[in-house]
């Protein structure tokens, strides 16, 4: 069976300039931001499965993919699903860092809910976010 591509209005840009501050670094006053998180446990093939879903939005918006390092127990802390907070709970006991990719979802206020909702549907973790609490967020791998 052939898939027919078809372009997405779903706009990827990923940040790897070590020690830039994305949020801080570019306007994104008149844009509404949301954090998307995947704790399913889910295989890479249906996480791939579901980000293709997700790309094929009908609403103009940016993922924004800041690559960071954090003490692992802080992490674990942010996460509500119990199995996936399990998993990094024991990961804790033998790391002190972990580094992982964060995933943003900028978008106009007039399209937010659409796209949010399309998120959740999918099973993503949907959390807004706060402008002061971006503007210190540092790329750090």
């Amino acid at each position: 069976m052939e898939k027919h591509i078809v372009p997405s209005k779903l706009d990827i840009k990923i940040f790897d300039k070590k020690g830039s501050r994305p949020f801080a670094e570019h306007a994104i006053d008149d844009k509404e931001i949301y954090e998307l998180q995947d704790e399913t446990m889910r295989t890479p093939l249906e996480k791939a499965d579901v980000f293709e879903q997700l790309l094929q939005t009908e609403d103009a918006c940016e993922l924004w993919i800041v690559p960071v390092t954090e003490s692992t127990s802080s992490f674990t802390q942010s996460l509500s699903e119990e199995k996936t907070s399990a998993l990094f709970g024991m990961l804790s006991s033998f790391r002190e860092n972990v580094q992982r990719d964060r995933t943003f979802l900028v978008t106009h206020p007039d399209c937010s809910g659409d796209i949010t909702g399309k998120a959740k549907q999918l099973g993503y973790t949907v959390l807004p976010c706060e402008q002061s609490d971006l503007e210190s967020l540092k790329v750090e791998y």
